[in-house]
């Protein structure tokens, strides 16, 4: 773990946790007034809110020891107090109805409305999956043995299984548009640490939104450890998808990466713009193939007449979510990038060839949780 200068970063923080506070109010349309800051040394309460005098106080453990995204739920937690305090002049200082009420109100998760001592413990569990449902872990299952098969040598026998797999997924999903069934949302945050965001990394969305049920949401993260502010991709969806989602992101990731090392030497101008002529030929080469693949559920029957009733862009409860969390998001315009003609067809078509497969060894260090042990 990277040692750090606490009392060096100390202020850095303070003021970070001042910007973060207002960006929180003016997302929300929360008017609130800045509390003072306080960043204790304490392992047992790493949030609390007081009211006598108007203080916010964090644990530098849960700043040093979390991603950024768990202290900025705290501090909402935090502040879920204060409003109840000063906007709702409510006398419960606990987790009752009207704390619930200021959690809504500031779209905090379920999980980190819990008392924040229970939050360390919390986060373990959701990073290990253990949030999804028994009915979600078992189409889990289903779709990392599909995955599986789709890794036979026999290319027929590979596509079947990538087929069935997309099928799976498409029933499982649709069932929930006839209403009656609760579904649990969360998200996962992928961060390169990078401050840009490179065009193949959007086409890899454009293909998770368009194809598994998710809404991908590209926006800044704070890091504690350098100061720095990193562009991140945030998968959001139910769990069962965002997991299979976040799987198929680094799965992709990780092909173009081995099929470019593959394939460079064929290659001989820019290498910066080849690379990516190459990318975005394998990703629509792909895309296609999903394309194709879709719609075949017993023919063009109930499931096609329901995905054309309620499409994935059409999934009010996850807007819902994701403008729970981005209450305030706007599309940002994309632009054309450079390629190379033969490059970028030469990607298309070994793209039409590639089959998800459970596992990626030997191919990148870099990937999801999905098929996690």
């Amino acid at each position: 773990m990277q040692i750090l200068n606490i009392e060096k970063y100390r202020t850095i923080w303070l003021n970070q946790l001042l910007v973060e506070y207002e960006e929180i109010c003016w997302s929300y349309g929360v008017d609130l007034n800045p509390p003072v800051f306080e960043i204790t040394g304490s392992r047992k309460e790493i949030g609390s809110y007081h009211s006598e005098t108007r203080t916010i106080r964090l644990s530098r453990y849960l700043i040093t020891e979390n991603s950024w995204m768990v202290t900025l739920q705290v501090l909402k937690h935090e502040m879920a107090h204060q409003l109840c305090s000063e906007l709702f002049k409510s006398r419960d200082k606990g987790h009752g109805a009207d704390f619930q009420r200021a959690c809504d109100l500031l779209g905090i998760e379920v999980e980190y409305r819990l008392a924040t001592s229970s939050l360390p413990e919390l986060e373990k569990k959701l990073m290990k999956g253990a949030a999804i449902s028994e009915t979600g872990r078992k189409f889990i299952d289903k779709v990392e043995k599909l995955f599986s098969l789709a890794g036979s040598p026999n290319e027929n026998e590979a596509t079947l299984a990538m087929q069935k797999a997309n099928e799976l997924i498409e029933k499982y999903n649709l069932r929930f548009f006839d209403g009656g069934v609760e579904r649990d949302f969360g998200h996962v945050v992928i961060n390169r640490k990078r401050k840009r965001i490179e065009s193949y990394q959007r086409h890899i969305c454009r293909i998770l939104q368009d194809f598994f049920f998710v809404r991908v949401v590209m926006s800044s993260l704070y890091d504690p450890k350098t100061d720095q502010n990193y562009k991140i991709i945030e998968i959001l969806g139910t769990r069962e998808n965002v997991l299979i989602g976040e799987y198929c992101y680094f799965f992709l990731e990780n092909k173009l990466l081995s099929l470019w090392a593959h394939n460079r030497h064929k290659f001989n101008r820019s290498a910066r713009t080849e690379k990516n002529s190459y990318f975005l030929g394998l990703l629509a080469g792909f895309y296609d193939k999903l394309k194709n693949q879709g719609g075949k559920i017993a023919g063009k029957t109930k499931a096609d007449e329901a995905r054309a009733i309620v499409p994935i862009s059409g999934d009010r409860e996850l807007d819902k979510y994701v403008g729970s969390r981005f209450p305030r998001l706007q599309k940002a315009s994309r632009r054309s990038a450079k390629i190379y003609k033969n490059t970028y067809n030469d990607g298309m078509s070994t793209g039409r060839t590639i089959t998800l497969v459970k596992g990626v060894a030997g191919e990148s260090t870099q990937s999801g949780r999905f098929l996690a042990a």
